[in-house]
């Protein structure tokens, strides 16, 4: 969550997160963020693409609530296969994300964060603004270790018609030890600084921190053939070049299956030049912190 501009606020929220943390703090973010997060759910539908390398699927793209055109994609993929309307989403910002327009849509699920100011807003938010939603937030790390047990709904394993995964990090090293057998839609964030060529990831580290620098995640290669080894197949790439979808291949028959050279998108759409150029080089001169899966 940005920092508030005013120096009173800072230091309010900072009081109140430190002495009144389940009392009056949830509060103050609801009173914070609630503007914020009404416009965003009565935002209209953005239909611009970022890309002009485009397959089929992508001419279904547009935004709402997503970070990026991820809201048209998941609505054109669950409107071709049967649902039971359950999600879990794993990385998010308490006003952007993708599966909020699937609870605007009377979907249910989980929520997972490490951030604890998101978490609590988004509580706030989603018991104001959607109060019969059965959205379960959970304020935690991720780790290869905890990863099963944490997506199992009541201590059993369920169907999860929509799974997606965003922590800037050990993406790669979650999905490699998860159980992904009873998830129909899988939804990745790749790292695009990494090119198309060869299948990289960082080396798993609990303490990794986000930097954007470069060199964090995963290529979009190394994912897709981790996931391929896994029964699933690449649908779509966003066209912003941040999110890549994945099928379950007991229902990939309705979906034309992407080569992930052919279907890799790049834009960057936020960096000038110079910050580009910035980035590569970063990632040349620091590629020992990259390893080939």
């Amino acid at each position: 969550m940005k920092k508030s501009k005013k120096i009173t606020t800072r230091i309010l929220q900072f009081i109140l997160k430190k002495f009144f943390t389940n009392s009056l703090f949830p509060h103050f973010l609801l009173l914070r963020t609630s503007k914020n997060f009404k416009k965003k759910i009565n935002s209209e539908i953005q239909y611009k693409k970022f890309s002009n390398d485009l397959d089929l699927i992508n001419k279904n793209e547009y935004k709402i609530t997503s970070q990026n055109n991820e809201d048209g994609i998941i609505d054109y993929i669950f409107s071709k296969i049967p649902n039971k309307k359950y999600f879990i989403e794993i990385g998010f910002g308490y006003y952007e994300f993708n599966s909020l327009n699937l609870i605007r849509e009377g979907w249910e699920g989980k929520l997972i964060d490490i951030d604890f100011e998101e978490s609590i807003a988004l509580r706030g938010n989603l018991n104001k603004h959607y109060p019969n939603s059965k959205v379960e937030i959970i304020n935690k790390k991720i780790t290869k270790d905890n990863i099963n047990k944490l997506i199992l709904k009541d201590g059993i394993k369920t169907e999860i018609d929509f799974f997606s995964l965003d922590i800037d990090s050990n993406d790669y090293w979650i999905l490699k030890s998860m159980d992904l057998s009873n998830i129909n839609v899988l939804c990745c964030e790749y790292n695009h600084w990494l090119g198309n060529e060869d299948r990289l990831t960082i080396a798993y580290n609990e303490s990794f921190k986000f930097i954007d620098n470069g060199i964090w995640g995963a290529s979009l290669l190394a994912l897709t053939n981790l996931l391929n080894s896994k029964g699933f197949s690449l649908i779509a790439v966003e066209s912003s070049g941040t999110n890549a979808f994945f099928i379950n291949n007991r229902l990939a028959n309705k979906f034309e299956i992407l080569s992930p050279k052919k279907s890799f998108k790049s834009v960057g759409r936020f960096y000038n030049e110079e910050s580009k150029k910035k980035i590569y080089n970063n990632i040349k001169n620091n590629s020992s912190l990259l390893i080939q899966v």
